[in-house]
């Protein structure tokens, strides 16, 4: 999932799309500069809140599930070679969109390693403001 290209689409929605990473913030740093990405990134290398949130994390779900294969035939598809993984290999991760006063508009957690939303979804779930309109960009 390609999230980051629509940060200019969720900022016109009044949202900000913000990263959440397991490894350190030297891993950070270096996922950042490698894939040019400009928006803000933690990192809970404790997995606290992987746990607090219902974040699976097993070896099953990213390396033995039959959907792993065709997630990753779909990212060499569209032009992704997974590069060094960083962090904790067996966390899953997910995505959510959370107001400012904490309530989760939209909860996804992903079943297995490279298991993303839709892009759709995630923009359909945050507040849209009256005279606002998101683009998509392209995929």
């Amino acid at each position: 999932m390609q999230l980051h290209r629509e940060r200019f689409a969720i900022r016109d929605l009044g949202a900000e799309l913000i990263m959440i990473g397991n490894g350190t913030p030297n891993f950070a740093k270096a996922f950042l500069e490698e894939f040019s990405i400009t928006t803000p990134i933690y990192v809970d290398p404790s997995l606290a809140s992987y746990r607090a949130l219902g974040m699976r994390r097993g070896v099953a779900a990213t390396l033995f599930s039959p959907k792993v294969l065709v997630h990753g035939f779909r990212a060499l598809r569209s032009g992704f070679r997974q590069g060094l993984t960083r962090g904790d290999h067996f966390q899953l991760g997910g995505v959510l969109v959370v107001k400012p006063d904490d309530t989760i508009l939209y909860r996804y957690l992903s079943e297995t390693a490279g298991d993303h939303p839709p892009t759709s979804d995630i923009l359909a779930a945050l507040p849209h403001q009256p005279g606002i309109e998101a683009q998509l960009s392209p995929a």
